[in-house]
């Protein structure tokens, strides 16, 4: 996704813009110091997240408090499970669904709908959005007349024939078949085709204030002359504007909001700012602070919201109203970071509506070259950089070219550090701030092109646009840095002859060598009734590098007379043959300028594109069968040279092939080759194989296979009987000792997936292989009276076949309720014939349990190769098979529609141990059979509870692995069942000098926000080890991954307590019915927090923080119903970092169903931990009471009694009385200090049961 952010930073921020949500916001606007609430929709830590992405495939997420993610693991939501790629380039963390990058390579699909990390900073995580906000283009540019299923229209944007829709998350697997953009005409004309994620901004602080910077840009001549901007319409798409300010009293005709919820106020200052800038009429600093054109008419759009963000959709459904509603400038402080091209909706909106108005755009913040994005780097905009007020570059203001590196952008720079302009909400001494950032740069331009619309009534945005350019000051500074140059309105006043700006004089692809020099022509244009003659030179050519370059671009006559009211045409001749640096090669730009009697100048630059040694590289992909490599495979092509990495699919748009253009140089090749049950690409997948070429030299057209059948296998040998239930494999690439990464990525391969395999390599030079399994008991194989061996597929989260049978099978056609309860099924296993009109596994679920059948076999007639579907929770066992196994189950049948088939093995719920191996190698790839020995691993005993008092529970876990660089990824690709309440043993590789992390992740059900509890990611040595998960009481725990539960950074408190806590330590995200309460006291006094932050005073300051949670008495959820804590500590400007927060521990002995018997006393360990310090605290005193009824709260909790309480070498023992009888649940109060000034207090409801 992209996201556009207003462009403006501060002069403290550097290189970097610093987002709006970093505003102080002052106490009045704080609202009340109130206890917060909390409700289950999500995630509450904000470390642990669910992205539901457009194609509707799950991902859960770790992301730390600066936004990075630390891992993403993709599960179906339909519960089926697919290859589904990791890809980590740099920062970004991408996560690709099956059969999306074939359409992201086509351009078709905005690769940003994948990107994880920007996906949850834009608050499109699952706990904030129950939609997925996209732009769609239709073909032909006709909108249908009703919403596509499981979408809502939020915006018609006819000006790129398409529209803003909304896609509902929970519908979005069956929106994405309809949305998915078409490939084929058929399906093309009446279609989506193209999706892009909706953008959202940002922006940033203020400064100090200075001098002002209008009278630098030339505006007072214009001023003098009687210019104004009087009956000039100016828009601004800002995020609102404060229109009760004295210097905007009367300058706005119209408002209108573009951010759903909202209303026109500016509740950031941007907006305000920016359109001061424009038409502010100084009234509160005597004139001081005026603006660009007092008198222009404001027509303000608040496309950015409160928060500073907004929407792609928004932003252009803003544009076209500006323009239907007249104006002739609009000035757009925003933009996109992090785009790869030029290309959009706000960029097509630009282009066509740039006939009508004027669109002046900031170029950015990013500083860097190259990073002039979205919607500026489009042709049709003014693109604004900002010059301090010496007219030298911002240090922060991105240089060109456009994201796509061919056109050179910006086209002009105006004043835009230290910016001082009317403040929102401020009045008198308080009416204004300074700002910095092109985000300040661009209403002075637009302020500017109001002046001249008033001199100059009706001309067109065009030649509006080359007037500005024309007339720029001189300047030796690159054009990639500032177009023409800082806009000069006193000579665009009087300028007579203009050019459009940076046109592009050629694209020469490589080789150059031996071409001709080329003239390309320059249209000047004469807008007075006189002649004018100019003397003509080239003058600032630079490379790419932005280096000067000598031989290369020259005027082609030395003098030229423009004829009044004329145009005359000016050679520039481009020497593509010149001698060049490498380092010139791409970009290259210069000015054309004129000069002439009086003092005329005419500036004209414009940029020519050279591209640089090339050549294709072809990159084929066979899989094990030797056949071509289908579209789910692909390769990564890293550069380290030129610090890059780049992800293609094989096999689209050609079977088995991909060829790219590649500048010349070498490469090494990483490739992940699927393959399937039978050749032709049939079946289910089988294997996949990772591919490895190193240091691949292209010095011309190449062709690089990628054979799987190179790759040999990877495996584990246990000590216990045991095979893979899900896989991982994958590689880092460019790690070094500073923790840089060029590049890493990983599959999760899913259960059905028999094996991986690897291409042995000898020397892969930066190369971490990884490879990861999960591997449980045997599960039931299969096998007929004749003896033949069956290829099954369990149906994913159904009931599997458990122990050792043999029953009858019978085959009854398709799986119809009729079919079924046709035939004498009761103790036998249906065979049912899937596919059309056959049913699903839910409904021979039903049908089964009817008929009193001991399970179901599927298969699709006629097919090749395994299939896979989805089942009910619980039920009868349901597997798959091939129609081959199914063709022989009948034949043996014969006469009687009856065969034996007999099965022997542990269904995964239930295994009695489970193997998380991983083996990885550093520079070089080796694959083998690992012998793995128990003695050798790091084991637990994990111990699972539940709080139901009989009946067992479906828990679902999942295990992550991880290496340094590498974004977490499922150390197998399906999510596992276990059947609770149980002990098992779970074996894992230690970590290792790899530095290899596990992260364990228990889910209670398979929905939307249901809960998960953590442990890690963490480090594991050989040794045994006990784990409790699910046991009471619950409360608060440490965190298993940083940050400490409770910061101070200078005066501000940031907190990162997860909902509910076990005794085990596992931290958990909020589940659905989950609600809870936080309160901050400083000195006694209630504190109110903004974003998710508190201010303390700087002295020291009694601090009590509050925290209650609680979820609804359910026959599952008996014990653990509720907790409230309450903390007190001390902290000043001295107590920086993590606070004291005493973390209550309480051992209780109770068994895996959270319960004690009846007529026995308790005698359970009693202690505290702390962020910051291993084990447990010493504790200066500890008291514990407890109550007995059924209550659910922790207010109707009333009759206390103190327990006994034994101190032992500085251990704390609480006992509580067996004189409760069965049934009865006992509730505990503890109060604990340390005596360092800390001390919590906390109630648990329901701590355990008494059998």
């Amino acid at each position: 996704m992209r996201r556009i952010r207003p462009w403006r930073t501060t002069a403290a921020a550097g290189l970097a813009a610093v987002a709006l949500l970093g505003v102080g916001i002052p106490a009045a606007q704080a609202g009340p110091a109130t206890t917060t609430p909390v409700t289950g929709s999500g995630t509450d830590t904000a470390r642990t997240v669910t992205v539901t992405l457009v194609t509707g495939d799950v991902v859960d997420a770790r992301v730390d408090h600066d936004g990075n993610v630390l891992s993403a693991s993709p599960r179906p939501v339909d519960g089926t499970d697919h290859p589904a790629a990791v890809w980590r380039d740099g920062n970004r963390t991408y996560v690709f669904p099956q059969g999306v990058e074939k359409l992201i390579d086509a351009g078709l699909v905005d690769v940003r709908l994948f990107d994880i990390g920007r996906l949850v900073d834009d608050g499109y995580d699952d706990a904030h959005s129950a939609t997925m906000p996209v732009v769609v283009e239709y073909a032909g540019g006709r909108m249908p007349r009703t919403a596509r299923p499981g979408t809502r229209t939020t915006a018609a944007l006819d000006s790129i024939g398409g529209a803003g829709l909304a896609v509902t998350k929970t519908s979005a697997a069956d929106a994405w078949k309809d949305l998915a953009p078409a490939q084929d005409s058929a399906r093309a004309a009446g279609g989506v085709t193209r999706i892009w994620l909706d953008a959202k901004v940002r922006g940033n602080a203020v400064d100090a204030l200075g001098t002002p910077t209008v009278p630098l840009t030339g505006a007072a001549t214009a001023h003098k002359a009687g210019l104004d901007g009087s009956g000039v319409k100016v828009a601004v798409l800002d995020t609102g504007v404060d229109a009760a300010h004295p210097d905007l009293a009367g300058r706005i005709t119209q408002t209108k909001v573009f951010v759903l919820g909202e209303d026109a106020d500016d509740r950031t200052g941007h907006g305000t700012h920016t359109a001061s800038t424009i038409a502010g009429t100084g009234a509160a600093s005597a004139g001081r602070y005026a603006g660009m054109a007092p008198g222009a008419e404001l027509l303000v759009g608040k496309v950015l919201g409160d928060d500073g963000s907004g929407t792609l959709s928004g932003i252009v459904d803003g544009m076209e109203w500006a323009v239907a509603q007249g104006a002739q400038v609009v000035s757009m402080s925003l933009g996109a970071d992090g785009a790869t091209s030029c290309a959009g909706p706000d960029v097509e909106a630009v282009q066509r509506l740039g006939s009508k108005a004027l669109f002046v755009i900031a170029a950015g913040n990013a500083s860097l070259r190259g990073t002039v994005s979205t919607p500026g780097c489009a042709p049709g905009a003014l693109t604004v950089g900002a010059v301090d007020r010496k007219n030298e570059t911002a240090s922060f203001s991105s240089r060109g070219p456009s994201a796509d590196g061919i056109n050179a952008k910006p086209d002009i720079a105006s004043q835009g550090v230290d910016v001082v302009a009317a403040r929102a909400g401020g009045r008198d001494a308080q009416a204004y701030q300074s700002m910095s950032g092109t985000s300040m740069a661009t209403p002075h331009v637009a302020g500017g092109a109001a002046l001249l619309l008033q001199q100059h009534p009706g001309l067109a945005p065009a030649r509006l646009k080359a007037l500005l350019t024309s007339s720029a000051k001189d300047t030796d500074a690159p054009v990639l840095d500032q177009g023409a140059g800082p806009m000069d309105v006193a000579r665009a006043t009087t300028q007579p002859v203009v050019g459009d700006p940076n046109p592009l004089l050629g694209d020469f692809a490589y080789p150059q060598a031996g071409l001709d020099p080329v003239d390309h022509a320059v249209t000047l244009t004469n807008v007075t009734d006189k002649d004018v003659t100019l003397a003509l030179a080239v003058s600032d050519v630079r490379g790419d590098d932005g280096s000067r370059v000598q031989g290369f671009a020259s005027a082609a006559r030395t003098r030229v007379t423009v004829p009044a009211n004329g145009t005359a045409d000016v050679p520039v001749r481009i020497d593509p043959a010149a001698k060049l640096d490498a380092g010139d090669y791409g970009t290259l730009t210069g000015r054309l300028v004129g000069t002439g009697a009086h003092g005329v100048r005419v500036t004209v630059p414009f940029g020519v594109h050279l591209e640089v040694p090339s050549a294709d590289l072809t990159v084929k992909g066979l899989d094990r069968h030797g056949d071509p490599a289908s579209s789910l495979s692909t390769f990564q092509l890293f550069d380290d040279h030129r610090d890059s990495a780049r992800r293609y699919t094989i096999g689209y748009p050609t079977a088995g092939s991909t060829t790219i253009r590649v500048p010349l140089g070498a490469y090494s090749l990483g490739g992940m080759i699927m393959t399937r049950d039978e050749p032709g690409d049939i079946g289910s997948v089988a294997s996949v194989s990772q591919l490895y070429r190193q240091k691949v030299t292209v010095s011309g057209d190449t062709t690089v296979t990628l054979d799987a059948r190179d790759a040999e296998q990877v495996g584990w040998d246990t000590d216990r009987a045991s095979r893979p239930n899900g896989f991982a494999i994958g590689l880092t690439y460019g790690l070094d000792e500073t923790g840089r990464m060029l590049a890493g990525y990983a599959t999760a391969v899913p259960s059905y997936v028999k094996a991986i395999y690897a291409q042995p390599v000898r020397h892969a030079d930066k190369v971490t292989f990884l490879a990861s399994v999960r591997q449980t008991a045997p599960q039931a194989g299969f096998t007929t009276g004749g003896g033949r061996v069956l290829d099954p597929l369990p149906v994913q989260k159904a009931t599997e076949f458990d122990g050792k049978g043999t029953a009858e099978v019978v085959a009854i056609g398709k799986g119809t309720d009729a079919n079924f309860a046709a035939q004498d099924l009761k103790g036998k296993v249906a065979l049912v014939d899937a596919g059309t009109g056959g049913g699903n596994a839910y409904l021979w679920d039903t049908a089964a349990r009817k008929a009193g059948a001991a399970g179901v076999l599927a298969a699709v007639p006629d097919s090749k190769g395994r299939f896979q579907i989805t089942g009910p929770e619980g039920g009868v066992p349901q597997a798959t098979i091939t129609w081959d196994d199914a063709l022989t189950l009948k034949a043996e049948a014969g006469q009687t529609v009856s065969a034996k088939l007999s099965w022997s093995g542990t269904a995964t719920a239930n295994s009695p141990y489970v193997y998380n191996l991983a083996y990885t190698s550093k520079d070089a790839i080796r694959p083998g059979i690992q012998r793995v020995r128990d003695s050798k691993l790091a084991v637990t005993d994990a111990r699972y509870h539940v709080q139901q008092a009989t009946g067992d529970m479906t828990y679902w876990s999942d295990v992550k692995v991880g290496l340094p660089g590498m974004a977490a990824v499922w150390a197998g690709g399906t999510t596992l069942p276990l059947h609770a309440p149980q002990r098992r043993t779970e074996y894992f590789t230690p970590t290792g000098s790899e530095g290899l992390t596990w992260t364990t992740l228990m889910r209670r059900d398979l929905g939307p926000n249901s809960g998960t509890a953590y442990d890690g990611p963490r480090k594991v040595q050989q040794g045994s080890s006990t784990a409790y998960w699910y046991k009471s009481p619950y409360g608060p725990v440490r965190n298993t991954y940083s940050p400490a539960l409770m910061t101070r950074n200078s005066n501000r408190l940031t907190f990162t307590i997860a909902p509910f806590g076990d005794a085990g330590g596992h931290d958990s995200t909020i589940a659905r019915l989950d609600s809870g309460t936080r309160q901050l006291l400083v000195n006694g006094e209630p504190q109110a927090q903004v974003s998710g932050i508190y201010e303390l005073p700087r002295e020291q300051a009694d601090v009590t923080f509050r925290q209650s949670w609680q979820r609804p008495a359910t026959a599952i959820d008996r014990t653990g119903l509720a907790y409230g804590t309450e903390w007190n500590f001390g902290s000043g400007a001295a107590d920086q970092g993590a606070q004291r927060l005493l973390v209550p521990v309480l051992d209780l002995p109770s068994d895996l169903r959270n319960t004690r018997p009846a007529g026995e006393s308790t005698t359970m360990g009693i202690g505290a931990v702390v962020d910051g310090a291993d084990g447990p605290v010493a504790l200066q005193d500890a008291r514990v009471e407890y109550a007995y009824g059924d209550e659910t709260t922790t207010a109707a909790v009333t009759d206390w009694h103190p327990a006994q309480m034994k101190r032992s070498h500085g251990t704390w023992q609480a006992v509580v009385p067996g004189d409760a009888p069965a049934g009865t649940f006992v509730h505990l109060r503890v109060t604990l200090a340390d005596g360092q000034g800390a001390s919590v207090g906390q109630t648990m409801v329901r701590a355990y049961e008494v059998r």
